[in-house]
């Protein structure tokens, strides 16, 4: 959640944003997510944000990244892992700090996620129940890839039990009460 507004996926201030609001919505009709890469490659070379980023309430992280995402679900468009630590019922947030500085930073980033490597470079990755993000000026935000005002600060927090799933049932396996159980289970202990 932030403030009364909610996001299931993901929320990000920064580079994420701006490649949304600069992607064509004619481009993502005729072509789909890669109508995003144009988008993307406007603001490769963009200063990065100056900002502040606390976790649970602990001591301010100055950073100058080029965006902060913070996720609920690990995957991008086209089936890319971004947050391989991403669990959506786990009742924590993933966050992402990208923080490439030039065109090598951001093959090599790319590179590094498109591979599946387990360390990326010029990314720092984090997980906490609270996330709050301050910069020196406003920048674009977005929740699920729809854009919102843009602000100076993000402040997220998990929102418990929001978010109730129901899906068919598969003809493979036509009891899926202990799935239910198990779940209920781990929501209880919670």
């Amino acid at each position: 959640m932030i403030g009364d507004q909610c996001f299931v996926v993901m929320a990000g201030m920064g580079f994420d944003a701006m490649m949304l609001q600069d992607t064509s919505e004619r481009a993502k009709k005729h072509i789909g997510w890669p109508a995003y890469l144009f988008g993307a490659a406007k603001h490769l070379l963009d200063r990065p944000m100056r900002v502040r980023i606390r976790l649970d309430g602990g001591a301010p992280m100055p950073r100058r990244p080029q965006t902060v995402i913070v996720g609920n679900v690990g995957r991008l468009q086209g089936g890319v892992r971004l947050l391989k630590r991403a669990v959506p019922d786990d009742g924590r947030l993933n966050v992402a700090i990208v923080s490439p500085n030039n065109l090598f930073h951001w093959a090599w980033l790319i590179a590094a996620v498109a591979s599946r490597r387990e360390r990326v470079p010029r990314m720092e990755t984090f997980t906490a129940s609270r996330v709050e993000i301050y910069s020196n000026h406003a920048q674009p935000r977005q929740l699920d890839g729809d854009l919102i005002a843009p602000g100076k600060a993000m402040k997220i927090s998990v929102r418990h039990k929001a978010l109730l799933l129901c899906v068919p049932q598969p003809d493979a396996d036509p009891d899926l009460a202990y799935d239910a159980r198990a779940v209920a289970k781990r929501a209880e202990q919670r």
